[in-house]
């Protein structure tokens, strides 16, 4: 596939290099912006691999900008992260319309946020006149005047904007809520910051989203194409909407906005002529709920044995069956709904109305998704309840979720009349998109596959340690080979490194020997900060050495020597004995499929490659991949993970690497 124009504007000399301080032309990128180009224009899907260095952002901007602004059109751009939002608005997209103001083209992009992100002028006022009834402490009042001198200056009204610090709690009273929203009846509507925004949105030739917030059915503007980036996302993000949580101190969380015996304030002291004896029936009705939302919450934990010693970090049971307790909040939660309805007649202002409705949604959401916990109904969900140690008085959530999003998808995203284009640096497995194809409900599309124009032979090394115990049959000497590694690897490389890890606990007991073994070093560990600023400090200190999980696989970008060995303790493979991954195995057993072959397999492969590609990020990168986990070469499945990260100069034992380092220094 080959496109004139944008072949010479990605090439040697083209728009892109007369836009972006010296730019190097790759083919991939023109490839990728050829193919996004054909798939918008003739409204077909596209899954496109775009390898770390290809350029992908710009590689799908351009061409969308072109068909959007040649055609009036509207593009959405959803991603994962903030970052790469941020990314997109801040540096990507002011490079694209450099490219098309050119040609002639103007193009207008806007980023548009989800409405907690925005202050409510309405609620503002509100919160302003009950601040005796909202706030306790001085120091939330002080900044609720600071919010109220700010909005005279407030660009766009966000919270990412603020100049200073709003307390939680502040932000959560002033935040806009759509359940909250007077809409046309709003005496501040046309100063409203998130409706200015919705506006210039509706006129961006391009909109960025977040994914969430996509799936959420947000009111984005009527569009003609989506380009999902960071894809490999696409079906937990879907799967989160397609489920729910819910924990005993969200049951209490309501009551309490309700009516709170502790501070007597909430909803019922608030308004203004309630019906004769409503606020005692509806104290009444709090007290019947709590009492039940203790007794069920309990019951649930004793039938499910949760309440064993020793405590965990979290403890889970699987709910197999309907009708595992009594629902003895269902009647309560009627009661009270009852109560909130009638009250909709007496309220003396829209506000008031707004909020005895949007409590009137919150109450039988709860009552909605208690029965449906209960009544454990749905074949292709799984059921669990969970009670988290980790906070002073444990947590108990009921959770519901999809083991497969595919027809959900299949309808609702991809069998709509627009085009869609995914695309991410890691979407396939030994070179194929069926996994994700089959896991989203995608049939038909267009594929590309690009390689990184990165030289990983010559910037990359990669080391296997020989003779590292088995994870799975020798557990307790793998964990300390895996620690004893990790000290030589602090030895050998000089610059900064990530060990990354499967599981909290082994992260926290390697965290806890390497302390007292490693020197010279700052010793980074996820959860000590927020992610930021932890990858702040871990660039600034150069050669510090960061324990992580979870989220430290993707999306974490430390060009240079601040970061220039990447360890992987343990193949990524999810723990399959999870009630979700029961379920999922149940699911796709009874379909015919292979659950490991066809899902954790596969699945792990792409996360692997996701820390892997935490690595090289530039051309001038250079660094070594650690990898602890024998698997990769003992395993019948270990090629897998090999063949799909990009070939790296073989390393035979720890002087191996140091000797890589040297040779470079």
């Amino acid at each position: 596939m080959e496109n004139q124009e944008l072949t010479a504007i990605f090439g040697a000399g083209g728009a892109v290099s007369r836009a972006i301080k010296g730019f190097e032309p790759r083919a991939q990128q023109a490839r990728m912006g050829a193919a996004v180009a054909h798939a918008v224009g003739e409204g077909e899907h596209l899954v496109v691999e775009a390898g770390t260095g290809v350029g992908k952002s710009l590689g799908y901007l351009i061409p969308a900008a072109l068909w959007a602004a040649r055609n009036q059109k509207k593009v959405i751009v959803a991603t994962h992260t903030k970052a790469l939002q941020a990314q997109l608005v801040k540096k990507d997209l002011p490079v694209v319309k450099a490219v098309l103001e050119e040609l002639g083209l103007p193009l207008s992009y806007f980023l548009l946020m989800g409405s907690s992100n925005y202050l409510c002028l309405s609620r503002l006022d509100r919160a302003g006149k009950q601040a005796p009834e909202l706030f306790d402490e001085e120091g939330i009042r002080a900044a609720l005047e600071q919010l109220q001198a700010w909005i005279h200056e407030a660009e766009s009204g966000s919270r990412a904007e603020l100049p200073f610090a709003v307390p939680h709690h502040l932000w959560a009273e002033v935040c806009r809520d759509p359940d909250l929203c007077l809409g046309k009846k709003c005496p501040h509507k046309t100063a409203c910051f998130y409706r200015k925004d919705v506006a210039r949105a509706a006129k961006a030739d391009i909109v960025v989203v977040n994914q969430h917030l996509f799936f959420a059915g947000m009111p984005l503007p009527a569009f003609n194409a989506v380009i999902f980036d960071e894809a490999h996302n696409l079906e937990e993000v879907a799967a989160a909407f397609l489920g729910f949580e819910l924990t005993d101190r969200k049951v209490k969380r309501f009551l309490d906005d309700v009516f709170s015996p502790k501070s007597n304030r909430g909803l019922a002291h608030r308004l203004s002529r309630p019906p004769a004896h409503w606020v005692e029936d509806v104290k009444g009705a709090v007290a019947e709920i709590k009492h039940a939302s203790k007794d069920f919450f309990y019951a649930l934990t004793e039938k499910l044995e949760l309440n064993v010693q020793p405590a965990d970090r979290a403890k889970t049971r699987r709910v197999r069956e309907a009708g595992l307790v009594p629902n003895v909040m269902q009647a309560p939660l009627l009661e009270l709904s009852v109560l909130l309805s009638q009250a909709i007649g007496h309220s003396q202002s829209d506000m008031e109305e707004a909020e005895i409705k949007a409590c009137l949604k919150r109450c039988l959401e709860l009552a909605a998704q208690v029965n449906a916990f209960l009544e454990c109904k749905e074949e292709a969900c799984a059921y669990w309840v969970e009670v988290n140690d980790k906070k002073k008085k444990p947590e108990i959530s009921l959770h519901m979720s999809p083991v497969d999003v595919s027809e959900d998808l299949r309808k609702e995203l991809f069998g709509r009349n627009y085009p869609v284009v995914l695309t991410s640096a890691t979407l396939a497995v030994d070179g194929s998109f069926g996994m994700l194809k089959s896991r989203v409900g995608l049939d038909q599309c267009n594929e590309l596959l690009l390689d990184s124009p990165f030289d990983y032979t010559r910037q990359a090394g990669i080391l296997v340690p020989q003779e590292m115990p088995d994870p799975a049959a020798e557990a307790a000497a793998y964990e300390a080979a895996v620690i004893d590694a990790c000290v030589k690897v602090c030895g050998a490389v000089e610059g900064g490194i990530f060990l990354l890890f499967t599981s909290w606990l082994s992260l926290e007991r390697a965290a806890r020997a390497l302390a007292g073994r490693v020197s010279g070093r700052l010793i980074f560990k996820q959860g000590e900060a927020l992610p930021t600023k932890l990858i702040a400090d871990f660039k600034h200190a150069g050669n510090g050495v960061l324990l992580a999980t979870d989220t430290f696989w993707q999306g974490v970008d430390v060009p240079g020597q601040a970061l220039a060995c990447v360890v992987i303790a343990r193949l990524p493979f999810t723990s399959p004995d999870t009630p979700l991954e029961e379920t999922r195995q149940e699911w796709m057993t009874a379909k015919g499929q292979n659950f490991f072959v066809d899902y954790t397999l596969p699945k792990a492969v792409v996360k692997f490659r996701q820390g892997v590609g935490r690595l090289i990020r530039t051309k001038k990168d250079f660094g070594a991949i650690v990898i602890l986990d024998p698997r990769v070469q003992t395993a019948r499945y270990g090629g897998k993970f090999l063949r799909s990260i990009p070939r790296c100069a073989r390393l035979g034992d720890f002087k191996a690497l140091k000797a890589f380092f040297s040779a470079r220094g």
